[in-house]
C-alpha cells in the first residue's frame, strides 16, 4: 500500500483481469489513505487510458481517423491519441500524430506522447513526443505508473510487429471510443483519476 500523497495507479489484482484475449484491465486509484477503488469498474474513474493493437498500419490509422472524427463531432471526449508501431524486438515508434486540438485546447499528439511515456518503459521506446520539454514532470508520473501491474498489462497489449493506438479518453466515452476501433485485435484499458489526468495535461502543455 502506498503512503504517497499523489493519487496513483496501484496493483488491483489486474493480473486476473487481463488475459490473452485482451480483456479490460481494471485499475485502482490510491492515495495517502490507501486503495480507494480496487477492482472497481473503469467508469468509476474520470478518464481511461486505452491501448489497442491492430494487425497493420492501415487499420490503426483508420481507427485514429475515426476517433478524430468522433471527437471533432463532439460524440466522444478524446484527450489525446497516437498511432504507434513496434518492430520485431518490440521497440515502439510513433507512426502518426496531428496538430488536432481537443475541446479543452490540448494537442492530441502532446497528450498521447505523455501517455505513451507513462505506459511504456523508456527501454522499448524508439521515439516519443516532447521528451526534452516534459522533463521531470513526465519522469515523476512514469515512476508512479510503473509501480503498478496496470502499466505492465497495458504495455504488453501491442506485440512485436504490430500497430497500435495509445489514447486518453473521458471514462464515460470509453465504450464509444472502443466502438470506433472495431478492427482492433486487442483492447485494454485502465482507469485514471482526475488528479493524474491533470498531471498528464500539464506535461503535455510543456511538450506543445
Amino acid at each position: 500500500m502506498t503512503d504517497q500523497q499523489d493519487p496513483q495507479l496501484v496493483d488491483a489484482a489486474v493480473a486476473a483481469a487481463a488475459d490473452d484475449t485482451g480483456a479490460t484491465v481494471v485499475g485502482a486509484i490510491g492515495d495517502e489513505t490507501g486503495t480507494q477503488a480496487a477492482g472497481a469498474i473503469v467508469t468509476d474513474y474520470d478518464y481511461a487510458v486505452v491501448v489497442a493493437a491492430f494487425a497493420d498500419d492501415d487499420a490503426a490509422s483508420a481507427a485514429y481517423d475515426a476517433l478524430k472524427d468522433a471527437e471533432s463531432a463532439g460524440s466522444v471526449q478524446v484527450e489525446g491519441v497516437l498511432v504507434v508501431k513496434t518492430d520485431e524486438n518490440g521497440k515502439v515508434k510513433v507512426q502518426e500524430m496531428t496538430d488536432h486540438s481537443t475541446r479543452t485546447g490540448l494537442k492530441w499528439g502532446a497528450v498521447g506522447g505523455v501517455v505513451l511515456g507513462i505506459i511504456f518503459p523508456p527501454s522499448i521506446l524508439a521515439s516519443a513526443v516532447g521528451w526534452g520539454a516534459v522533463g521531470g514532470v513526465l519522469g515523476k508520473i512514469r515512476d508512479v505508473a510503473h509501480k503498478s501491474a496496470v502499466s505492465e498489462a497495458l504495455a504488453g497489449t501491442v506485440g512485436p510487429n504490430e500497430s497500435g493506438i495509445v489514447a486518453l479518453v473521458q471514462s464515460g466515452d470509453l465504450d464509444a471510443a472502443k466502438a470506433a476501433m472495431p478492427d482492433a485485435t486487442k483492447v485494454r484499458t485502465a482507469g485514471v483519476d482526475e488528479a493524474t489526468a491533470q498531471k498528464v495535461a500539464e506535461a503535455a502543455k510543456q511538450a506543445s
